[in-house]
C-alpha cells in the first residue's frame, strides 16, 4: 500500500541564503493550515533541528549520508514522515564531505537517496537576468536530481520580483519571492544560530505570515507530491537486536538536559528506551541529582553557563560521588568540558585533570572517523566508527589515557579523542545511534550500567 504525501528538500545555492528561516516559516505556515509536519536536517547539525522542533511541535531528525548507513537514512525518513515532510539541506546543494560535487554528505546525495524533489532557495538581492543562468546550472548539473522549482529570497522590491520571475520563465517554477526583511533574522553566536529555547516564540507567527503572503503553497504541495512505501515495507533498523531489548529493562539513565546541555540526536535517546532503559532528564544548572543508575551528558553551551554550573556545587559533589561508587558516565563535547577540573576558570566535576576555555576561532568542525584503541564504555578495542565534531574550545593539561585514534578529525589533541578512566568516557566526538559503527555502542553502555547495579 502506498500513501500520497508532500515531501521535499529545501536546498540552497550556498550557505547563508536563508534556508533555516524559510524552513521554519514553511513549517509554521503548513501547521497553521492544519497539516501535520515532520522535519529533518541534512547533516549533523543540532541547532537547526531544535528550531525545526519548536516550529513543528515534535522532534526534528538528522539524515546524514556520511555518518549513517544508507539503509538507516531511508528507514528513519520513511518511518517518521508525515502529511508534509520538509528536509532542510546543508551548505550549497552539491557541497558535501569531499570536494566531489554532489558526493557523500551533500544535500543532492540525500535528495536522490530519498527520491524526493528539491526546492532551491536563491539569494536574489544582487541578481537580475543572471538568475536564469544560475538556476539553469543548478537544475541541469545533475539530471538525475528531481528539481521542483525555486524560492527567491531577499528580493528588493516588487519591480525586482517581476524582473526575476521574467528571467526564470521557461527555466523553472518560481514558488514565491520573499522580500528582504532584516527583522526576521535569527540571532547567532559562535556555534551558529540561537537554540529554540532562546528564540521568542512569537517569531513563528511572523515567519508563517511571511510565507503565506509570498509563497504559493498550493503549487508547492502539488509539485512535491510523492508516493512513499508503507511502513510494512521498512524493517526496523534495530530489529537485529530485538532479542536483547529487555536485557537492561528497568535501568534508569540520567540525561543532562537544559540550556547548557541540549545537543542530543533523538535516536540516541530513542535507542536507550528501545533497549529497556528509562530516560530521566535533569538540569546540572539547577536540579539535585536524580536517583539513576548511569549518566549521559551531551553537548551544548556549558561555557556560557560556567558560573551557574559551578554554583550548583551540591549536584556536582553528588554526581562525582555516584561515579566514584560505580555509576557509569558518558559525556560528549560540552559534557567533556564539564568533566574537567575547570571551564572558563570555574570549578567543574574534576573527573579528569585539565581545563578548558573558549577561544575566538573555530578549532574543529567536520566529520570524524575513528578507531577505538582500548575497550571502553562504548566500543571494544579495534572498533571503527564515524561521528562529528564542532567546537571553539580547547582543552589543556589533560593527563588521562585516550580511547580513540582519529583517522579523520581533530579530537582533543594530536588526532586523539575520548579520554577515559574506569566507568567514565568523555570526548569531543558526537555519536549518532544509527551511525556507522555505533549500532551496538549504546547497548554496550547500557549493559555496563546494568552490570554496575548488580
Amino acid at each position: 500500500m502506498k500513501q500520497k504525501s508532500s515531501a521535499f528538500v529545501v536546498a540552497g545555492t550556498h550557505s547563508g541564503v536563508g534556508k533555516t528561516t524559510l524552513t521554519i516559516g514553511l513549517i509554521s505556515a503548513f501547521r497553521r493550515r492544519g497539516y501535520d509536519v515532520q522535519t529533518f536536517k541534512v547533516g549533523p547539525d543540532f541547532i537547526d533541528t531544535s528550531l525545526h522542533t519548536l516550529a513543528a511541535g515534535k522532534p526534528s531528525r538528522n539524515l546524514d549520508t556520511f555518518m549513517m548507513p544508507r539503509s538507516a537514512v531511508v528507514q528513519s525518513f520513511r518511518k517518521n514522515m508525515s502529511e508534509v515532510t520538509i528536509v532542510e539541506g546543508v551548505m550549497g546543494l552539491f557541497d558535501g564531505a569531499s570536494a566531489a560535487a554532489g558526493g557523500q554528505g551533500s544535500t543532492s546525495h540525500l535528495a536522490k537517496l530519498l527520491d524526493i524533489p528539491v526546492v532551491l532557495v536563491v539569494d536574489a538581492h544582487a541578481l537580475a537576468g543572471s538568475v536564469s543562468a544560475l538556476v539553469h546550472g543548478y537544475k541541469t548539473f545533475d539530471p538525475s536530481l528531481k528539481f521542483a522549482g525555486v524560492i527567491l529570497n531577499r528580493v528588493g522590491s516588487e519591480r525586482h520580483r517581476e524582473l526575476l520571475e521574467e528571467a526564470l520563465r521557461g527555466v523553472t517554477t518560481v514558488f514565491g519571492a520573499i522580500p528582504k526583511d532584516e527583522y526576521l533574522k535569527i540571532p547567532e553566536r559562535h556555534l551558529g544560530l540561537f537554540m529554540a529555547h532562546e528564540v521568542d516564540h512569537t517569531v513563528l507567527n511572523s515567519y508563517s505570515k511571511l510565507i503565506e503572503d509570498n509563497i504559493d503553497m498550493d503549487s508547492l504541495l502539488e509539485a512535491t507530491e510523492v508516493k512513499i512505501p508503507g511502513a510494512e515495507a521498512d524493517a526496523s533498523a534495530g530489529a537485529g537486536a530485538e532479542p536483547q531489548l529487555k536485557a537492561v529493562d528497568g535501568i534508569r539513565i540520567g540525561v543532562a538536559m537544559d540550556e547548557a546541555f541540549c545537543f542530543y540526536y533523538p535516536e540516541n535517546l530513542d535507542v536507550l528506551r528501545d533497549f529497556g532503559a528509562e530516560v530521566v532528564p535533569f538540569s546540572p544548572l539547577r536540579d539535585d541529582l536524580p536517583d539513576v543508575d548511569g549518566f549521559y551528558i551531551g553537548g551544548g553551551y556549558p561555557e556560557l553557563y560556567a558560573e551557574q554550573l559551578e554554583e550548583n556545587g551540591s549536584l556536582r559533589e553528588a554526581l562525582v560521588d555516584a561515579i566514584r561508587h560505580g555509576s557509569p558516565l558518558y559525556a560528549e563535547c560540552g559534557g567533556l568540558l564539564y568533566c574537567l577540573e575547570q571551564l572558563e576558570g570555574r570549578e567543574m566535576l574534576g573527573l579528569f585533570k585539565g581545563s578548558a576555555k573558549l577561544t575566538n576561532r573555530l578549532h574543529a568542525v567536520g566529520y570524524v572517523e575513528a578507531v577505538s584503541v582500548v575497550d571502553n564504555l562504548f566500543f571494544p578495542r579495534g572498533a571503527r566508527f564515524r561521528g562529528h565534531e564542532f567546537h571553539y574550545s580547547t582543552v589543556n593539561g589533560v593527563t588521562a589515557e585516550f580511547a580513540y585514534e582519529l583517522l579523520k578529525g581533530v579530537g582533543i589533541e594530536n588526532k586523539r579523542d575520548g579520554i577515559y578512566q574506569g566507568n567514565v568516557l568523555a570526548s569531543y566526538t558526537h555519536l549518532h545511534a544509527l551511525g556507522m559503527g555505533t549500532e551496538k555502542a549504546f547497548l554496550r553502555f547500557l549493559e555496563t550500567v546494568a552490570a554496575a547495579t548488580r
